[in-house]
């Protein structure tokens, strides 16, 4: 009877001391959420609330600039290119992104072309120690964006995948190795996992589609038509 008691008390106890340690995150208009560390957040959530929760810990958040001072008989809208915020967040600490909220469209205008902000503790109103950087325009008319495949190819995403990084780095040292000199390890290895994922999807290929003789019927870029083995089923 004590421990059917006393495990519910436990849980509770270490429910509220991971709630307890949780921080917040507010953001006001007119800047709006893209990306908090990597994922979208729903529109639906965005219209209830502009405090989001976040653990303790390294985080990135993507919000853009999205001003609408219309009128009856005029639309006025102000945008600006995402800004991605890197910062650290303590124990049970409220931030908030700070800057001063233009007032009107001239004044909105003028604030786009800095965005001058600064995460703040609520409680102490110090500021927070961030990276900020302004994401590069993509050309083109784009009906949607993806930032976080944006950031991916930029090598600045939340939780960067190293291979990226790895794989870069050794085929650059792939090509500046002396002619006759061994490929090196980094580049051996990448190109190991090269071949395992293109064994992987020949497998998928069926017989008479990998026998085909055609080479009219395949996009420069697939597998020769050419019979490289036999499948024996």
């Amino acid at each position: 009877m004590k421990l059917t008691v006393l495990v519910p008390a436990l849980a509770g106890l270490l429910w509220a001391g991971s709630a307890l340690a949780d921080s917040q995150l507010e953001i006001h208009n007119p800047y709006v959420v893209q990306l908090i560390d990597g994922e979208s957040i729903n529109p639906k959530l965005l219209e209830k609330t502009s405090s989001f929760p976040i653990s303790a810990g390294k985080h990135q958040v993507v919000v853009a600039f999205e001003g609408n001072y219309s009128s009856r008989s005029e639309i006025k809208l102000v945008t600006a290119e995402p800004l991605v915020i890197n910062f650290t967040a303590g124990d049970n600490q409220k931030l908030v992104l700070d800057f001063k909220k233009p007032r009107n469209e001239s004044e909105a205008q003028q604030f786009v072309k800095q965005q001058k902000v600064v995460l703040k503790d609520k409680v102490s109103g110090q500021a927070l120690a961030s990276e900020q950087f302004v994401m590069p325009k993509v050309g083109g008319f784009q009906l949607t964006r993806d930032y976080q495949q944006e950031l991916l190819k930029m090598g600045k995403a939340f939780n960067q995948p190293a291979t990226v990084a790895v794989s870069s780095a050794a085929v650059m040292a792939a090509a500046s190795a002396p002619v006759g000199s061994p490929p090196p390890a980094g580049f051996m290895l990448f190109q190991k996992k090269v071949w395992f994922h293109t064994w992987a999807a020949l497998l998928k290929i069926g017989p008479d589609d990998f026998l085909t003789t055609s080479s009219s019927a395949r996009p420069a870029n697939s597998v020769p038509p050419t019979r490289l083995f036999r499948l024996v089923t």
